[in-house]
């Protein structure tokens, strides 16, 4: 095997002593490179004239640096580990390839950094442990790496600078810029808090229009992640001191853009929010000429909705359901569905669909609401003022609704806890249960007289 001598290297005093003296000369970014020549960097000619390295001293020097570095032992491991930087980037073991090497550098040059107590010297050695962020790349690429994952390197980069916010406090502004550019590569990939950071940037430079168009497009590709669903619109809401000064802003940029579909949306909706019923339906028309899709005709049916027209909503909703694309809203349209029949006092129906958005999402607790609504009113209308025991049976069954809803979805608890609240003093009493011979957890068929249509079974309390 052949022997490799180990680089030879100036004694720490004197190396300290040069640096601190060459501190009082230059600025930081000049230390910067004097360290790397003093650590040993070699001409670039040089490094082109050098033979390709033998497998023994490839294995050798990554022996010797690894052995120092997993100690903690920087500084000795440095000569070796910059033989290999140079040499073999990318060489772990034989006919292996990693990133593992340049990721060592960064953490030996970070834990130098956190060893020296001159600011000047740290500084130095975490612009160095930058640098290697920004080389990693290509200089992988060039060792042979194909699956060099650019979208990680600029993520850690990023990260390291906020990590060492105390000693780089001038490049915080470019961590967050570092995020930008991971999610125009995978913005798919890109984590929640990362996302986050990315807005509030935005926010802090009082870009709104950018703030408002980057979560525009989040929404498109994370609207499955409630948290930061509900982040968003906490940000978009902080953007703007009312509603009125949203609608002023977006008002404004639809007289630039005046096709734009996802402005006249979301003016529908601030319309809506703000009861502006006839600015409402004239976006409305707009976006069904400019857009007749299945969320164009669900937002029209739940403006109807809204102001009693349940008739025509269901109109709407039909519409909504043969619109290609139509599954991602499914679910909701249904519900609405529901409620229309509902308001139409078709208990029936309604229930149909609510049964149909529970298809959809079993776990919907507004369905499931719903449903325990639909047995509560038919109490009402066929007992009236005098319910015997038979109508006070079937807040039992309403009560099931109630508390599925709450144990399934969190969202709705509190809501479904005020409605048992309301029920439970007109449940049966023990008298009725006595008269009627009903044991506490027995089956109990509401299918008779005028609740024949409802067909469900609920357990005695």
């Amino acid at each position: 095997m052949a022997c490799v001598s180990r680089p030879t290297q100036s004694s720490p005093m004197s190396m300290k002593t040069l640096a601190l003296r060459i501190s009082h000369a230059f600025f930081s970014g000049a230390l910067a490179l004097v360290l790397l020549a003093l650590l040993g960097a070699r001409p670039a000619a040089a490094q082109q004239a050098q033979e390709e390295p033998s497998e023994e001293e490839k294995a050798m020097n990554y022996s010797l640096y690894y052995e120092s570095f997993k100690n903690g032992d920087y500084k000795s491991a440095m000569p070796y580990l910059r033989w290999i930087l140079e040499r073999a980037p990318a060489y772990a073991g034989p006919g292996r390839l990693s990133d593992r090497n340049i990721e060592r550098a960064i953490e030996a040059y970070e834990g130098l950094a956190a060893a020296a107590e001159d600011p000047e010297l740290k500084r130095a050695y975490l612009d160095t442990a930058l640098a290697w962020f920004d080389k990693a790349v290509p200089t992988l690429k060039q060792a042979g790496m194909e699956d060099v994952d650019e979208y990680q390197w600029l993520l850690e980069k990023g990260r390291f600078i906020q990590e060492h916010q105390e000693d780089l406090p001038d490049l915080q502004d470019e961590a967050l810029a570092l995020y930008r550019q991971a999610y125009e590569i995978d913005p798919e990939r890109m984590q929640p808090y990362y996302i986050k950071l990315i807005i509030y940037d935005y926010i802090r430079q009082g870009d709104k229009q950018g703030a408002v168009d980057f979560m525009e497009e989040v929404e498109q590709i994370h609207g499955e992640d409630a948290d930061l669903a509900e982040y968003i619109a906490q940000q978009r809401n902080s953007l703007f001191r009312s509603p009125e000064e949203r609608m002023e802003f977006l008002e404004q940029q639809l007289e630039k853009d005046p096709q734009n579909v996802e402005l006249i949306a979301e003016l529908f909706e601030i319309y809506r929010e703000l009861q502006y019923r006839q600015k409402m339906y004239e976006m409305g028309q707009r976006l069904s000429e400019l857009d007749p899709s299945a969320r164009t005709y669900q937002l029209l049916g739940q403006a109807r909705l809204e102001d009693g027209e349940a008739e025509e909503a269901l109109k709407l909703y039909e519409q909504a359901l043969e619109m290609e694309g139509a599954e991602r809203y499914r679910r909701d349209i249904y519900y609405n569905m529901g409620v229309a029949y509902q308001q139409m006092g078709r208990l029936s129906n309604a229930r149909t669909y609510y049964r149909r958005a529970l298809q959809e999402d079993s776990n919907f607790g507004p369905a499931l609401i719903g449903i325990g609504d639909l047995y509560v009113t038919a109490v009402a209308e066929c007992g009236g003022s005098k319910m015997d025991r038979e109508d006070q049976a079937v807040y039992w069954l309403a009560a099931d609704y109630y508390e599925r809803a709450r144990r399934v979805d969190p969202s709705v608890a509190n809501q479904a806890n005020l409605k048992l609240r309301s029920i439970t003093p007109y449940f049966p009493d023990a008298e009725a249960k006595f008269f009627k011979k009903w044991e506490t957890g027995q089956p109990l068929a509401i299918n008779y007289g005028c609740y024949e249509w409802i067909n469900e079974t609920t357990t005695v309390r």
